[in-house]
């Protein structure tokens, strides 16, 4: 009886120690789990894999034509197209240039008629269509000039709208699918003559 007892006895620890055993392994593996998890879900980065995509910069059209307006071609840097900068300064440059040069000569014709005009006013005879080309040649530099002025106001005009579309457009996608080819075509008209030509095709982005 005694030795029904112990074995009994024995065999019950035996089996609460195992259940303890596999509660631990259990408890054990749960938190190597979640570790493992967690370990595959947040991945350590290394500092040289870590690539920050740089966000594109917005160009408003109405700061770029409004700034233009103030300063040509301020509008033109704000778009970060510095290269125009010079260019549009080339053409101010050029249209002044052209400016005074025609007022050079329109004075220079007036000079001379004004001059003409003093000789006869003292007596002295002097030739009348000498003095009628002197004048129109004077009246032609300055509408020269005057037209001048208007291309220099549009070359003004063209800096404000330019760094308007400019800002406009760079918010447009330029991807190589859309530009256009150029690709040999063959085919056979309706008569059934066989044709070579070229088409002209607008590739669509995949």
């Amino acid at each position: 009886m005694k030795l029904r007892i112990l074995s009994v006895t024995l065999l019950l620890f035996a089996a609460l120690g195992m259940n303890a055993q596999e509660g631990k392994e259990k408890r054990q593996g749960g938190k190597l789990g979640k570790i493992d998890t967690l370990a595959i879900a947040q991945p350590e980065a290394k500092p040289e894999e870590i690539k920050l995509k740089k966000p594109k910069k917005f160009y408003d059209p109405k700061v770029a034509s409004r700034r233009s307006a103030l300063i040509p071609g301020w509008g033109q840097i704000y778009n970060d197209s510095w290269w125009k900068v010079p260019i549009l300064y080339g053409g101010f440059a050029l249209s002044f240039y052209y400016i005074d040069f025609n007022n050079d000569q329109r004075i220079f014709y007036e000079d001379l008629a004004k001059d003409l005009i003093a000789q006869q006013a003292a007596g002295t005879a002097i030739n009348e269509n000498e003095l009628r080309v002197y004048r129109r040649r004077a009246d032609t530099w300055r509408k020269n000039r005057d037209l001048l002025y208007l291309v220099t106001v549009g070359v003004y005009v063209l800096n404000i709208a330019e760094a308007a579309i400019d800002a406009h457009l760079k918010g447009f996608d330029v991807d190589e699918n859309l530009g256009l080819n150029l690709k040999p075509k063959l085919g056979v008209i309706n008569n059934g003559s066989p044709y070579l030509g070229i088409g002209l095709t607008l590739p669509i982005g995949k």
